[in-house]
């Protein structure tokens, strides 16, 4: 879904450049709610069965694609093209500017596999030992804290001295919201 709201916000967006994305999105929300409410009113519930089991996967499938096409770049240190390309263009243009990659593409390759290392381990381990299921389930989910912690020291380390020129990109500072919340009126809500 994630996918169709980015491209009808893009396609708005070429129309109407001064509605921001977020009312475009929620605009979409609200219409597709009020559709799904509507339907589920009239009883017409019955009309997704004839919705084929194949066409969904397909269209899951195909987002999957879409989605992993678009990151890979990115965990790459390629930033020469657009991912929000056609699909098909975007796994070209990887493969293209694949000998200009970065030192990026060792951090996000190594981190991936981190995760899906140690995701296959805590599974193995979970079959081979039953009564520690529920301690290898809770490793499993938290390998992502730890895979980010891990990477977040290795940045600090090399990254430390280098703080006009980092060795691999970093996120840098984040923008600060547009909405700012009132002070006094949180404090007279909290105190």
């Amino acid at each position: 879904m994630s996918s169709l709201v980015g491209d009808v916000v893009i396609r708005v967006q070429a129309k109407l450049p001064d509605v921001e994305a977020h009312v475009i999105a929620s605009a979409l929300a609200v219409v597709a709610g009020g559709i799904v409410t509507f339907i589920g009113l009239i009883r017409c519930g019955w009309i997704v069965d004839f919705i084929p089991l194949t066409a969904i996967s397909a269209f899951m499938t195909g987002s999957a694609i879409n989605i992993a096409a678009g990151q890979v770049p990115t965990m790459l240190g390629e930033k020469k093209f657009n991912t929000r390309a056609a699909t098909y263009r975007v796994i070209i243009d990887t493969l293209r500017y694949l000998p200009t990659t970065k030192i990026d593409a060792a951090m996000g390759i190594t981190a991936l596999a981190m995760l899906y290392t140690i995701r296959s381990a805590c599974n193995y381990a979970a079959k081979k030992q039953p009564h520690r299921a529920k301690l290898y389930f809770f490793i499993s989910t938290l390998r992502t804290v730890f895979v980010i912690l891990f990477y977040t020291m290795i940045s600090a380390a090399v990254n430390l001295h280098r703080r006009d020129d980092p060795m691999f990109s970093l996120l840098g500072k984040v923008p600060r919201g547009r909405h700012r919340i009132d002070r006094h009126l949180t404090r007279r809500i909290f105190f």
